[in-house]
């Protein structure tokens, strides 16, 4: 009677259990997906955290479930709770829908970039959906970088959204709920033909960070892992025509799983058999095939390139090689190093597939998971979603590291915490360490030999814990203190930090004449403009164009402007004159208010020569997908001589000739600006300024 009864308790407690991590999981699904923008890191990390527990809890307690229907309808409700969210952690989606409706006019996506879609009042007239969509994408100046296999796939959910937004991220939530069902039931019928522990098929399945990124945030590795599911299952039953054209199909939707290509090979069923290479071929060649259409492969290769060479983002050994390649040349090599790490990595894949040389499905997929995880490694980005095919294939191996990534990976959402994307070492540091920890109990087994002793694993602890607050003090980047020093010191050069922030107000005249390429005069102003700075900021710019004063203003954070006394009140022409007035407010107050900017990213080039000559260079990024800006400093005055600037469709040099010196301040009198192309090479002269007339008060003076 007593033991039925403890029987009975323990049972009541397990189930307790369950619930409570049932509803951790579903809370935690709720709201990340509802209500906790990446933005807010501070919520995202308990409330993933809690999930992740949740996930961890479940495979700990359905030990022996042999029903897995409760576990898929458990995980098919954590994704249909998420239909009618709409992403909060990428913007990724609306270029997919974008792309659709570029498809569905009967257009080249690869053709034209959204902002030149946009100038072509031919094509924008097409539908009225790209106007409300455009202000979403985060890189409107680029071609589109998704594999054509994808663009069939936006153009099903754009035909299905009749060009609403919302109906859209329902029809891709959609396709990728197919996909993703389509994964759960490779992975038992996979697990039960390789007689591995149906089990395991949990952390896929009920997984936050699958969840968020797939049906959550619309990422298409949902889709490339079916595929190479779909490619080992065509493997277990001998067919290989089949298992070569769902790798083909993996490959069309994105090109990454290509570094698998080694593998294929050396593999013993796939090697001399014709028919996968066929199947593999005949997928990739039809999926491509519309990159032959009007050139579309040039400008699809070209916007690869840039990618590769121009962002980083979560990287850990490109990160320690950028430092080092600092020291060495003075500047962010990020050009040339990618192309360095990216040979080493393609050499290393090839001693790995050639020394395994796997001749049965298990060590062929296992070395999958090697070859995915050493890419990663050295790539200069690693956005949290490239990690789901890896985690999907790990399942079938003994390899521990993906899953812990896929909870460390979380810490990478840190950079978004701020106006500006700025990643903090500390985070990065945490989220490598732990996989550092994870990689070395699955490739050394010594280590996890020694972390399985306690006393091994309380040092290793303390040892993380101890490098945690080491990575702490040294949290900036060196070519970002190398560049707030560089500006600060041209600050210092004209005039002071303190001498500026003193100032109550200032008055200054500035000509201005614009000049077409052939040398004729296109325009020309004589503006009078003044800035106050106390007790709130406000300005004005006023002058005289065909015998009529126009008056830009800025006061009590609304911009006015009149015209011979007359007001006007359209806020679309009033929006695109308070960025005239703050273009004139920022050419003048450098170097002071490049510390000021928000949402810029800092970072040193070091000393070396310049369309202006020798100089300290300091690159300055102004979110993804936005100019690029170079400002040049006179090695030894440390003033500012000029600007370098990188647009989407030209490149400009401003040169500052000569300066007003007003005590305290050196204020820039003569400016000139040249069109210049890709070597820095004088085009033609485009626009003279002139600045003086300067008049200015301090506070309480």
């Amino acid at each position: 009677m007593a033991k039925k009864a403890i029987r009975l308790v323990k049972e009541r407690n397990n189930h307790i259990l369950i619930a409570i991590f049932i509803l951790l999981l579903l809370g935690g699904n709720y709201l990340l997906g509802y209500h906790i923008p990446r933005e807010d890191f501070q919520f995202i990390l308990p409330v993933y955290f809690l999930s992740f527990l949740g996930l961890l809890g479940l495979f700990w307690k359905w030990k022996g479930l042999k029903n897995w229907l409760g576990v898929f309808i458990l995980g098919l409700f954590l994704r249909l709770i998420l239909v009618n969210a709409t992403p909060l952690w990428s913007e990724d989606f609306a270029r997919f829908l974008w792309d659709g409706e570029v498809v569905l006019s009967g257009e080249n996506p690869y053709e034209f970039t959204p902002n030149q879609w946009m100038l072509n009042e031919e094509l924008v007239d097409s539908t009225r959906f790209f106007e409300k969509s455009l202000p979403l994408l985060n890189s409107p100046d680029y071609f589109s970088v998704y594999p054509p296999l994808n663009q069939l796939l936006f153009a099903t959910a754009a035909f299905f959204s009749k060009g609403d937004i919302d109906t859209g991220i329902r029809a891709l939530r959609v396709i990728l709920l197919v996909a993703e069902i389509g994964v759960f039931l490779l992975f038992l019928r996979i697990f039960r033909h390789l007689a591995i522990p149906a089990r395991r098929v949990i952390f896929y399945w009920l997984n936050p960070f699958v969840i968020q990124e797939i049906t959550g945030n619309l990422h298409f590795e949902g889709l490339v892992l079916f595929f190479l599911l779909a490619c080992i299952w065509a493997l277990t039953r001998h067919k290989k025509f089949l298992s070569g054209t769902f790798w083909g199909l993996a490959v069309s939707t994105k090109l990454l799983p290509l570094i698998l290509l080694p593998s294929l090979f050396l593999f013993r069923r796939t090697r001399a058999h014709a028919f996968f290479w066929i199947g593999a071929i005949l997928a990739i060649s039809i999926s491509f095939l519309p990159l032959i259409w009007e050139d579309a492969w040039g400008n699809f290769i070209q916007t690869l390139q840039l990618y590769q060479g121009k962002f980083e983002f979560n990287a850990s050994i490109y990160y320690l090689g950028r430092e080092i390649g600092y020291w060495i040349e003075g500047y962010n090599t990020i050009y040339y190093l990618t192309k360095i790490l990216s040979g080493i990595t393609l050499v290393w894949i090839l001693y790995m597939s050639i020394k395994r040389r796997p001749q049965r499905l298990i060590p062929l997929i296992d070395l999958w998971v090697g070859v995915y995880l050493l890419y990663f490694l050295f790539q200069p980005v690693v956005h949290p979603w490239y990690v789901l095919p890896l985690l999907g294939l790990s399942l079938f191996v003994d390899r521990i590291s993906p899953l812990v990534w896929s909870f460390s990976l979380i810490f990478s959402y840190q950079a978004y915490g701020e106006m500006q994307v700025e990643e903090k070492p500390i985070w990065l540091f945490l989220e490598y360490g732990i996989l550092s920890i994870a990689l070395a109990w699955d490739y050394f087994p010594i280590f996890k030999e020694k972390l399985s002793n306690s006393m091994h694993f309380k040092k290793l602890v303390g040892g993380l814990l101890v490098m945690t607050l080491i990575a702490f003090w040294g949290c900036e980047p060196k070519e970002q203190r190398d560049a707030r020093r560089i500006i600060e010191e041209a600050i210092e050069a004209h005039g002071g930090q303190e001498n500026w922030d003193g100032l109550a107000e200032i008055s200054f005249r500035k000509w201005t004449q614009l000049l077409l390429e052939d040398g004729s005069v296109e325009k020309e102003t004589d503006q009078s403009i003044s800035f106050t700075f106390h007790p709130e900021f406000s300005g004005k710019i006023s002058w005289i164009q065909d015998s009529v004063e126009h008056v830009l203003s800025f006061s009590n954070s609304k911009t006015h402007y009149s015209i011979a006394g007359n007001p006007i009140e359209n806020p679309d022409f009033l929006a695109s004159k308070k960025k005239d007035f703050d273009a004139a407010y920022y050419a003048f107050a450098q170097p002071w208010k490049l510390l000021e900017e928000e949402g810029s990213v800092f970072s040193s080039e070091g000393i070396r020569q310049t369309p202006l000559g020798e100089a300290a260079v300091v690159r300055v990024e102004y979110g993804e997908g936005n100019d690029v800006w170079w400002y040049y400093f006179d090695p030894v005055t440390k003033k500012m001589i000029g600007n370098e600037i990188q647009l989407s469709d030209h490149r400009s040099l401003v040169e500052n000739i000569d300066f007003n010196q007003v005590s305290p301040f050196t204020f820039y009198r003569t400016r000139k600006s040249y069109r210049i192309n890709q070597a820095g090479e004088k085009l033609y002269l485009r626009a003279d300024y002139l600045y003086d007339n300067f008049e200015f008060k301090f506070v309480n003076k």
